[in-house]
């Protein structure tokens, strides 16, 4: 099994995607690519999987890499974004993203339906947060992706796309411990070997 991990952290990059590296090599190989070089004519060929990291970068300015998008309405393979990448996954559908007040800490996040990403796991988890903006509620039903998690403070905090194997969390599940960990095992027994027996 192999997994492509985007990385969007453009200041000190290698030391903040080790996170999500520390996770992924637990059930994976993979390679690390600059969100940058991620365009509609990537080659996926031999990838199982696709996470995408977090960014200090505010895409309601429209600071992201202007190929970004073209890169993940193509997706086909399972694919987790994480922050920035939740919230680049659903703009790159059409959906609205806004900036408001910083969130940073823990909190609590209640997951509504149930789901394979979230198997095993309690409807009420307290996870990390460091974002500062979300993507805008009344845009998501026109996305193709619904809703599997808020928290009080974001309205959508997980979303999975309805028809392809997408999800997205708002929340740093990599810097969140064990749920972190139960998180990223359900995303590869449970989404990426299933579909690769498929």
């Amino acid at each position: 099994m192999k997994t492509l991990i985007v990385n969007s952290y453009h200041a000190n990059a290698n030391k903040k995607i080790e996170p999500y590296v520390k996770l992924v090599s637990q059930h994976s190989e993979f390679k690390v690519e600059k969100d940058v070089n991620a365009h509609k004519d990537y080659n996926l060929f031999g990838y199982d999987a696709v996470i995408l990291s977090g960014s200090p970068g505010l895409i309601s300015l429209g600071i992201y890499p202007k190929r970004y998008p073209e890169f993940l309405v193509n997706l086909e393979i399972p694919t987790l974004g994480i922050c920035y990448g939740h919230q680049m996954l659903a703009f790159a559908f059409g959906a609205g993203i806004k900036s408001g007040k910083r969130i940073e800490g823990y909190e609590t996040v209640k997951i509504l339906e149930p789901d394979e990403l979230f198997k095993g796991i309690p409807n009420e988890i307290v996870v990390n947060q460091s974002h500062q903006e979300f993507i805008v509620p009344e845009t998501l039903p026109q996305t193709g992706f619904f809703l599997l998690a808020e928290s009080d403070s974001c309205r959508i905090e997980a979303i999975r796309h309805s028809k392809l194997p997408l999800y997205g969390t708002q929340f740093h599940f990599e810097r969140s411990g064990e749920i972190g960990e139960m998180i990223i095992k359900n995303f590869y027994e449970n989404i990426v070997k299933k579909r690769m027996k498929i």
